[in-house]
């Protein structure tokens, strides 16, 4: 079953198992249903964002992978570079899907405002807003990965090179001035030591994870969310019925 392959993939990736919520009623496309032309609209609609949001299970598990085994600090600049395109190829697709799949759900929440049958329209309104809820997650986490990656970027970017480095130990007696007040202004405590009280600009403190360690706990932060897309497309699969309830399977 492709939530079970997916959890497993991701609580692997993670550095503590994350316990596995139950996966049925299981999210899957529907199938076989005799219908009238509303209904054929309804499942038409249904299965286009069950799709885009199932692809999304599996682009997922591949990018909380990715993060959790990839190193940006080889110092290898075009392993770094392929490693980061991979990354925003699928943040892309994770984006694409996600939206894709979100206009379908408006379209069958549409359907269910136009429904005569209140019941009918109750549970094909919650099974949209179940399965809207497992898209917005994956598209969030979509927006994550563009974040983190933005980040990586800026800091290469802010970055001084050893060159600069020596320049600036030249000129301000510290190779970053960004980081550290230049020596001739640094404060010193009693015994004459200097000690630096300046707080390090973005993307210069030298504490920070390294962007290796960024990655593994951003894969680390996605694996935790996954119980909550499995439980949101559970809770929509358990609404399937209800909304085609006007719908006869065929024999």
């Amino acid at each position: 079953m492709l939530l079970s392959l997916v959890l497993a993939a991701v609580t692997a990736a993670a550095a503590s198992p994350v316990p596995q919520p139950s996966a049925t009623p299981a999210l899957k496309t529907i199938v076989s249903v005799r219908s009238n032309s509303r209904c054929a609209e309804i499942i038409t609609h249904a299965n286009t964002a069950i799709t885009a949001t199932l692809s999304n299970d599996v682009v997922l598990s591949r990018a909380i992978s990715a993060l959790h085994y990839t190193n940006l600090d080889d110092g290898n600049p075009i392993h770094r570079r392929n490693n980061l395109n991979a990354l925003g190829d699928m943040a892309k697709t994770l984006m694409q899907q996600s939206r894709s799949g979100d206009d379908e759900v408006k379209r069958l929440r549409k359907l269910a405002e136009q429904s005569k049958d209140p019941a009918e329209a109750k549970q094909l309104k919650q099974f949209a807003d179940e399965l809207g809820g497992a898209l917005w997650r994956q598209q969030k986490i979509a927006r994550d990965i563009n974040g983190l990656l933005a980040y990586q970027d800026f800091k290469e970017m802010t970055t001084w090179n050893e060159s600069d480095r020596q320049m600036n130990q030249a000129t301000f007696g510290v190779p970053d001035p960004q980081a550290q007040l230049p020596a001739d202004v640094q404060p010193h405590d009693s015994q004459g030591r200097p000690y630096n009280t300046m707080r390090p600009e973005l993307g210069h403190d030298p504490n920070e994870p390294t962007a290796t360690q960024q990655l593994k706990n951003a894969a680390n932060d996605f694996t935790q969310r996954i119980p909550d897309i499995v439980r949101d497309e559970s809770n929509a699969a358990g609404h399937v019925d209800g909304a085609l309830a006007g719908c006869s399977a065929q024999p």
